[in-house]
């Protein structure tokens, strides 16, 4: 068995070597994916897109600068830098930029941006330039119904571009990333009713209380105390989310959720920013990443209704996604930011992350939040890709949710009772989100198979990062754990394309690291206390995921920072300062979660890998960050 932190299931990575956080991560390629199809030489004369990161100056001195504008008792508190700043002081400086911008011309290549913060480069070439930069013939692959590019053997940094460029970022095309939206299974829900139709329509008058399933923005505001912001004036006005997505979808349907709930917002309020050409052809309007992109800014936008929208939409692809952050951190508009995209952080080489690292420190400096969800397959992110009982399960983080700069955002199961068919299930408190609660009645009706299938793993993600070190913030706080021992992914060897009924280990995870401990904060997100989605001009019931608790969570930062005028910056330092100085009182903006598991991890009276510190009291939040209320 291979020993590894990191796993790219695709065929032709670039490969770096780099130590970086806890360990020392290796990419590697298990070029025998039966799901994967060899298609033969790509179209020579196609020309693709890559996108260049480059080394950071001093990233120790980037980070602590980041803290230290999100510290009141810094005198950089506040003083929030340019994209123009960032690159004068931590990226390279114009001779280095010069060289890589000759090279990549001499060899035929077009530079299409360098970004301000000196940090990343993208320029286009054909396969056949491509191949001859980077060392790789380009192939043509199938998995799953799509078809992409990708180096058919090894590839390697050009001699001249060594010690400037530390990874280069789309020549592999697969899909990697999904969404964190999760709906109710069509199984075991009572007799004659439907999980994607509500009983009632929300209407601005409507005084009956929404049912679990069929809640809106209304019902999160009056939840989780949002309402005193909203009497105090305070509604987003003079600030602007920003939303990073990797599908398609109508602003009509936006509108017509705002609408439908009485909410004033201004009809102009969203603009769209195509980043790499915009979302593949099949992730547009109608396709499952469309409803992603549809909830993430009905959320957002419905929770803080005043502020404008700017959504930045891009290809499934690993340079459109790091370009997607990058170029809204590089126009620096928007004041907070949330991802509901993402992917296990053991898939992500080291120099990946590093690229991803690097900007997201920057929206810091800027002052931008950037906020992510933290999956859906409770603590074994990694199984959403490969199903157990097909696969071993694995204690996997979710990225970028796992980096230490983004804010992770958990999910819990709201009290309510469900009717099934064969009974009701009660929910006594808020609880860590994960359907272990569903495993008795499901497996007792319907058999352990479809438990396994429909229900397992599923929950709020969070668990323990083996590629970031435990950040400051989390420093000697109570409950925080260390990787576990004995982690590893088997999987049989039928799904690898080897012959038999065995099975073959994939990676060994290293025990004991003491890394970055996810999610931070944690709100509803199970479909069964879940939410109303208006998508394609319809009503939907029974959605959640931490897809939602994302957005919610950009929105109310949003109000938040109108509510300060001022962007807020990295949110960790105050999140758990805060909680050292209110803990679990009165007055504290934290609710502690004592019940229900993440599927391994344990809610408690503390800190913990599954709610993180616990759900919000957003008018106490708001009053720990200075609001007035």
């Amino acid at each position: 068995m291979k020993t590894l932190t990191a796993i790219t299931v695709a065929i032709g990575v670039l490969t770096t070597s780099l130590a970086y956080g806890a360990t020392t991560s290796t990419q590697f390629r298990v070029d025998k994916d039966a799901r994967i199809v060899d298609l033969g030489l790509a179209p020579q004369s196609e020309v693709r897109q890559v996108t260049l990161s480059l080394a950071v100056k001093n990233l120790a001195a980037m980070e602590a600068h980041a803290a230290a504008v999100a510290d009141p008792a810094s005198p950089k508190y506040r003083q929030f830098l340019t994209p123009a700043q960032v690159g004068s002081l931590y990226g390279q400086d114009a001779t280095s930029i010069a060289q890589v911008v000759n090279f990549l011309k001499a060899q035929g290549l077009t530079v299409t941006k360098v970004y301000a913060n000196n940090l990343l480069i993208s320029a286009q070439g054909t396969n056949a330039q491509l191949a001859a930069v980077f060392g790789s013939t380009i192939h043509a692959y199938q998995t799953q119904g799509r078809t992409y590019e990708a180096p058919a053997g090894t590839t390697a940094m050009p001699a001249n571009l060594a010690g400037i460029v530390k990874s280069v970022h789309g020549l592999n095309g697969r899909p990697l990333f999904r969404s964190n939206i999760t709906r109710q299974p069509a199984s075991g829900i009572a007799t004659g009713e439907s999980n994607l139709v509500p009983s009632r329509i929300p209407t601005p008058n409507a005084t009956a209380a929404s049912l679990p399933g069929e809640y809106t923005v209304l019902d999160l505001a009056a939840k989780y105390d949002v309402s005193p912001l909203y009497a105090a004036g305070v509604t987003g006005a003079g600030k602007t989310i920003g939303i990073a997505t990797l599908a398609g979808y109508r602003q009509s349907d936006a509108y017509g959720y705002w609408n439908a709930l009485g909410l004033p917002v201004a009809p102009n309020r969203i603009t769209d920013v195509l980043v790499d050409g915009g979302p593949l052809a099949d992730d547009g309007p109608g396709s499952g990443g469309a409803g992603e992109t549809t909830l993430d800014v009905q959320q957002s936008g419905g929770v803080a209704p005043g502020a404008n929208i700017r959504v930045y939409l891009a290809p499934n692809a690993n340079n459109g996604f790091l370009d997607m952050f990058a170029t809204a951190v590089d126009e620096n508009i928007v004041d907070t930011l949330s991802v509901s995209w993402g992917a296990a952080e053991v898939f992500n080489g080291p120099a990946d992350l590093a690229a991803f690292h690097a900007v997201f420190v920057q929206a810091a400096l800027q002052g931008i939040p950037v906020i992510a969800a933290s999956g859906d397959a409770g603590a074994f992110d990694i199984n959403s890709n490969f199903p157990y009982p097909t696969c071993t399960t694995l204690l996997t983080a979710d990225h970028p949710a796992s980096d230490t700069a983004v804010l992770a955002a958990g999910g819990t199961t709201l009290p309510h009772t469900q009717v099934h068919k064969y009974g009701s299930i009660t929910i006594p408190t808020e609880r860590a989100w994960a359907w272990d609660y569903l495993r008795g009645y499901i497996t007792s009706h319907y058999g352990q198979t479809l438990y396994y299938s429909d229900y397992f793993p599923v929950g709020g993600g969070g668990g323990v990062s083996v590629d970031f070190a435990r950040p400051s913030y989390q420093t000697g706080l109570a409950g925080a754990m260390t990787s576990a021992a004995a982690q590893s992914l088997y999987c049989k060897a039928s799904l690898l394309g080897d012959p038999g009924s065995g099975y073959e280990g994939l990676i060994d995870l290293p025990p004991g690291v003491a890394g970055r401990n996810l999610p931070d904060v944690s709100l509803n997100a199970d479909p069964y206390s879940g939410y109303l989605v208006y998508f394609e001009g319809q009503w939907g019931a029974g959605s959640g995921g931490t897809s939602f608790v994302a957005p919610q969570l950009n929105g109310i930062f949003t109000l938040i920072a109108a509510g300060k005028n001022s962007r807020l910056g990295m949110l960790h330092p105050q999140l758990y300062g805060a909680f050292k100085t209110y803990g679990y009182g009165a007055t504290s903006p934290f609710r502690a979660i004592t019940a229900g598991t993440n599927l391994y991890y344990k809610s408690t009276n503390t800190f913990n890998p599954a709610t993180g510190l616990g759900s919000l009291d957003v008018a106490n939040l708001a009053r720990a960050f200075g609001v007035s209320l």
